[in-house]
């Protein structure tokens, strides 16, 4: 007998994917992962610099550690633009500006806490889950889908050790 399509085994991250773009959250996600890959949008020395904080609307809001870089980074604003919105997924509402915020890069990340206590995700694994989660609205949804990610990132972590 022949196996069809929905009885084979299918990855958590199909599944989600699935969900999401049925529930119209793929592209609210796709944008609001832009925080999280500015590191990989930009370069090194940039990211070193400057750090995607919050997308407002269709403006990102950078935080920038100098006036130099301030000044660099919006010299090159439209190069930027064009790099954050080639990752976006078709159909997402473009990002239409940048606004750099002169912060220290240094205090930002010493107030922040990289997980939840405990929890064993990486820095990177806990904030790309708040950004995916960012766009459901129904608490509990919200925190099974939160659970199902973490045990997902803990489990790949695992099989890369």
């Amino acid at each position: 007998m022949k196996k069809r399509d929905h009885d084979k085994p299918r990855s958590l991250a199909a599944v989600l994917k699935e969900v999401f773009k049925g529930r119209g959250w793929d592209l609210a996600y796709s944008r609001n992962r832009i925080v999280a890959l500015w590191p990989e949008i930009v370069d090194a020395t940039v990211a070193r610099h400057a750090g995607a904080e919050k997308l407002t609307g269709t403006t990102l809001h950078v935080a920038v550690d100098s006036s130099v870089w301030m000044n660099e980074l919006a010299a090159i604003k439209n190069v930027l633009l064009e790099k954050i919105n080639a990752h976006l997924e078709p159909g997402a509402t473009p990002i239409t500006d940048i606004r750099f915020h002169q912060r220290s890069m240094k205090s930002k990340k010493e107030t922040q806490p990289a997980t939840r206590p405990g929890s064993g995700l990486t820095e990177k694994d806990a904030r790309m889950i708040r950004l995916m989660l960012e766009p459901v609205r129904e608490d509990d949804l919200k925190n099974v889908l939160r659970k199902i990610l973490e045990k997902d990132s803990l489990l790949k972590q695992r099989r890369t050790e």
